[in-house]
Parts: structure tokens; sequence; C-alpha cells
């Protein structure tokens, strides 16, 4: 299954999805980060639904809100059950994924003014921080939280409650015993924890869609791939090769030569 960290995503919407080669010159990268085709920054560089907004200026306000979504629905983007957990941090932190009005998970992440001790960096495991697995297939997700839990027995030790789908990854997400009894979780992310999404085109498989002329496994020596988190496909080079499976044999960056 194919991923990649979250960006701002404009998708460019189209009932069916069309191969094609995009343009030459097309821009491929943003703020250090490649952008390989079928991913673009233009419409035209880009097939439709993967067309990417560049955006490196702009201040980020910190949310303050008891709930919140991110709805990825219509487009080819689904949120990562492997890469991602949902987690809270927090003393006294009862929170929920809502999914379409349901609560499909959640978690308690507690801690005692009288044994802040036991906080521990890098460990989320119900004391302070606490983390669960989601669902295959989403596309949506919000986050509520048990008001209830937030007392006031705990309001001078830790004022806020934080709640999101983060990236599983040490590397993204190491809890700081510091992120429960302070503002230090908002200030170190600001606002915006790491977060992984899977992709795939359309929603048919592979048996189906490679009898199809909107087939986009173009490239000489690449295969097709059933996605593993909801619907559609994804391409491959064939074993043995390197390079992009998404374009024509004839592109110098197809799938290419073998690799010893």
């Amino acid at each position: 299954m194919s991923s990649f960290h979250i960006l701002a995503v404009l998708p460019w919407l189209c009932t069916a999805v069309s191969a094609g080669d995009p343009l030459p010159n097309c821009e491929r990268s943003c703020g250090g980060v490649e952008i390989p085709y079928p991913f673009g920054l233009e419409p035209a560089c880009a097939l439709p639904g993967f067309n990417l907004t560049c955006n490196t200026t702009g201040v980020h306000k910190p949310m303050d809100e008891m709930n919140w979504q991110l709805n990825l629905r219509d487009t080819p983007y689904r949120l990562s059950d492997f890469g991602n957990k949902f987690t809270a941090i927090g003393c006294e932190t009862l929170a929920y994924l809502d999914v379409d009005g349901k609560l499909t998970t959640g978690c308690v992440a507690t801690c005692q003014a009288d044994d802040l001790a036991s906080l521990t960096d890098g460990v989320c495991s119900g004391i302070g921080c606490c983390q669960t697995a989601i669902p295959k297939g989403l596309q949506y997700y919000g986050v509520l939280f048990d008001s209830s839990f937030n007392t006031m027995e705990i309001y001078n030790m830790s004022r806020c409650s934080y709640a999101a789908l983060v990236e599983a990854s040490s590397s993204s997400f190491n809890f700081s015993k510091n992120y429960s009894t302070s503002s230090a979780f908002n200030d170190h992310y600001g606002g915006q924890a790491p977060l992984l999404v899977d992709w795939a085109i359309g929603n048919e498989t592979c048996k189906v869609v490679q009898e199809k002329s909107n087939y986009t496994c173009v490239s000489k020596n690449s295969e097709c791939v059933d996605s593993l988190n909801g619907p559609g496909y994804i391409c491959n080079c064939s074993k043995g090769f390197h390079g992009n499976p998404y374009l024509k044999p004839n592109d110098p960056g197809s799938c290419q030569g073998e690799v010893s």
C-alpha cells in the first residue's frame, strides 16, 4: 500500500481516472519533498484526483474546539490503519474516534497530581498518553471528548487535552511527559501532528480495470496491486526493475533496467 504524509491537499475531482503522460517541465517538489506522478502541483501534471497544493506560508491557529473532523471522502486518499494510531494526551482525558456519528474506538489517559513521576518520556500506555488502533478504509474521522473527564480536580495541573490520529512511528511522534501537564504538545507541533494517508487509484480491482482503457499501470515491466486499505489499486514496477510505473514506456522515468 502506497502512503505519504498528509500535505495541503486540493483534490481535482473527476468521475473517471484516465491514463496519460504529464506535461513536460512540471514542478516536482514542494518544501524539499519530491512529488512524483501520478501526483502533481498542477492539474495537467497529475492524474485526476491527485492534484496537490503546495503551501509553504501561513500561520496556523491552535484549535480549541471540543469536536473536530477530517474529511477525505471523494478523494483517492484514506487514513492509514497501519501507520497511524488514535492518540489522546492529558490527565483525566477520554477521547473517542467519531466516524459518521458512531464512536468506533477511543482511549483514556490519566495521571494524578501526587504521582507525576509516573509520567515517562517515550511511553504512551495510558499514563498521560494513550493510543489505540483504527479501522481500515477510513476516509473521515472526528474527535469527540468526554467533557466529564476534564474535571476541576486537575485544572491547575492540566488545563488542556489533545486527541488526533498521529503517525505511529516513533520518529514522527514521541511522547514527552511535559505534553500532559503543559501546552508543550501544541507548542511543539503547532497543531499539525504528522498523519499518514494511503492512496489508491479508482475503486475497481486489478482484474477488472486491466481490461479498461483508463488502466494506469502503463509502463512496460509494471504490475497492478489491489489496495489493502479500501477499494482501488496501485502500480508497482515488476521485480528487478525500478522507476515510475505510471509513466509510458518511452519516458526515461518509467520502469527501466533490471536491478541486481
